[in-house]
């Protein structure tokens, strides 16, 4: 469409003559097929960054053998492997529905042979990331077109509809806010945590297999969330709201997952910054969120994870004021001498509310001297919170485990936070500044920097030491946030996290250094022909892009969750990124 900032949805549709649609080898090819074409038509200059991406597929040959429940059983089960293998693509190609028709044949209440129409639908529509619904379609007997659409489970068969598709809304709206400044949208990391715990249970179970006594399936109810919503007296209680009706740009949830260390279920609060709701600046209802769901994680001593994407503390400005003052030049006829003052008619300033601006009475009528306005939370009460959430990050840092992930852009107040957090997970295009390129341009008199990234970015952090680990996009974003926490306590007073290894604990340590300089990691992650010091493929190095002389990193030993240092031996190179400011 032209019309300006509309959204934008890319479709993908096709019909298929193979038989095995439903089967997941099947579907995945499809996809893949599906993800393929998608990716060839986002190359084309017409399509934003923020658009949103649909796939449709009709498979006309009939299924026979089983009934649309168990299609739709089938399908649900489908979905969720395809998001675990396939969500990082998933999430670059923008992908917010996929839709398939099938044919199952089946009789009617007469035992006659008939010809059932299932459509199976993932999307996002709704707000949880590609949920899975299944409908059977009833046509009209008389013209052939579908007259409305039945949800298959148990005890939903009478609930029928007219349309089951949702039409672009403020989730949409939010979805492609959040995608322009190159993240995702905060309530959307549910979904991305979910499929994350998938796949480490997965690569979990595979490691095990055939082990004694080793689990074979991925227990049910892996993922609880429930979001800290603030009651009547300003305490956080828990509970569930319509996705996207928050009105202040922060959000936390306490999260309970059946991880591999634990799989009765373990908690962990997420704060979230929503970059959809003013930028997702700091305002003091944000701090206030922020300080509480904080104490939370501190009074029940759980590990606190902090997703940052921000544009720094609010400074507002009083709109209605503007229109109404007028300049005192210095020279009325040179206006680039200056001016002496800002000044309000006897007229306007009784018509503001009392207390709105502080003044001095001049002969053209009032100076203003400060503008105090009448909203809250536009002037310096959000730096104040802005202190006090940092005292709080550090007070966290001091008493639980504490980690944050840049997504996007962390700017100001939202920098500090991560900082003082200390362990930092960082995007590629998710830079971590104070101020902007374009103020420190104005401040140097030229153009000297040319993107946030020469501030900020991952080749100024990593190897400065403040970023830990640099990922590619917010699905690997969300896998090393696991992985971390698969090495940390469930509460601060709790036993290691263990897991169950097919690695004997009593084998021995076959990689040996050699007579000339070698990889140090090798002796603690080993190799393919060569086990090392650590359970195979339990070994994970941190801070690899500074300090190059010292190798640090977790692993497990039988299990139990360990950290390593070594000294790397070897002649390192160290890159420091020129400063374009600096001559």
């Amino acid at each position: 469409t032209a019309k300006r900032n509309a959204a934008q949805v890319v479709f993908v549709r096709g019909v298929t003559h193979t038989p095995g649609l439903v089967t997941f080898s099947g579907a995945r090819r499809a996809l893949l097929q599906g993800l393929d074409e998608l990716e060839r038509a986002q190359s084309n200059s017409k399509v934003t960054l923020q658009s949103s991406s649909r796939i449709y597929l009709h498979s006309l040959p009939e299924l026979t053998g089983a009934t649309p429940e168990e299609i739709a059983n089938n399908f649900y089960d489908v979905v969720d492997k395809l998001k675990s293998r396939l969500a990082q693509r998933l999430l670059k190609l923008r992908v917010d529905e996929i839709e398939a028709k099938v044919r199952v044949t089946s009789t009617d209440e007469d035992g006659n042979p008939m010809v059932v129409p299932v459509r199976l639908v993932a999307s996002s529509m709704e707000g949880e990331w590609l949920k899975s619904a299944a409908y059977i379609e009833r046509p009209d007997p008389v013209t052939g077109v579908t007259r409305e659409f039945c949800v298959i489970g148990a005890g939903k068969d009478a609930v029928c509809m007219l349309d089951p598709y949702s039409t672009s809304n403020i989730i949409q709206t939010k979805r492609a806010i959040a995608r322009r400044v190159g993240s995702t949208y905060a309530y959307d990391f549910l979904g991305l945590l979910e499929v994350g715990l998938i796949q480490e249970w997965e690569n979990y179970l595979s490691d095990l297999a055939g082990a004694p006594g080793a689990p074979s399936i991925i227990p049910g109810g892996l993922f609880e969330s429930q979001e800290l919503l603030e009651g009547p007296d300003g305490n956080l209680v828990l509970g569930k709201r319509e996705i996207g009706t928050n009105k202040v740009g922060m959000v936390a949830w306490l999260v309970k997952m059946k991880t591999p260390e634990y799989p009765e279920g373990r908690e962990v609060v997420f704060i979230a910054n929503d970059v959809t709701v003013q930028s997702g600046s700091f305002g003091v209802p944000e701090d206030e969120l922020f300080f509480k769901a904080s104490k939370y994680a501190r009074e029940h001593k759980l590990p606190r994870v902090y997703i940052a994407c921000n544009s720094g503390a609010r400074i507002g400005l009083v709109d209605d004021l503007k229109p109404k003052f007028n300049i005192k030049f210095i020279d009325e006829a040179s206006p680039s001498k200056g001016f002496e003052y800002l000044y309000l008619t006897d007229e306007v300033y009784k018509s503001l509310p009392e207390g709105s601006v502080n003044v001095r009475q001049v002969p053209e009528g009032w100076a203003i001297t400060d503008i105090i306005g009448t909203d809250e939370g536009i002037g310096v009460e959000n730096l104040q919170g802005s202190g006090k959430i940092a005292g709080e990050t550090s007070r966290a840092y001091d008493e639980i485990f504490t980690l944050s992930y840049v997504t996007g852009r962390s700017v100001g107040i939202g920098a500090y936070l991560v900082r003082l957090g200390q362990r930092i997970i960082q995007m590629k295009q998710g830079p971590m500044l104070l101020t902007g390129y374009g103020a420190l341009n104005k401040l140097l008199g030229r153009e000297v920097y040319t993107s946030q990234d020469q501030l900020g970015g991952p080749q100024v952090m990593f190897p400065n030491g403040c970023t830990h680990e640099v990922v590619d996009d917010d699905q690997q974003g969300v896998s090393s946030i696991l992985r971390w926490l698969s090495f940390v306590p469930k509460t601060t007073e709790s036993p290691p996290a263990v897991r169950q290894c097919a690695d004997p604990v009593n084998r021995d340590v076959e990689w040996r250094p050699t007579p000339t300089p070698y990889d140090p990691r090798l002796m603690l992650s080993g190799t393919a022909d060569a086990a090392g010091f650590f359970d195979k493929g339990s070994w994970k190095e941190y801070l690899s892009g500074w300090g190059k002389s010292t190798v640090i990193g977790r692993g497990r030993l039988g299990g139990i969750p360990m950290g390593a240092i070594a000294v790397e031996t070897r002649l390192v190179e160290r890159i420091v990124p020129a400063d374009p400011a600096d001559p």
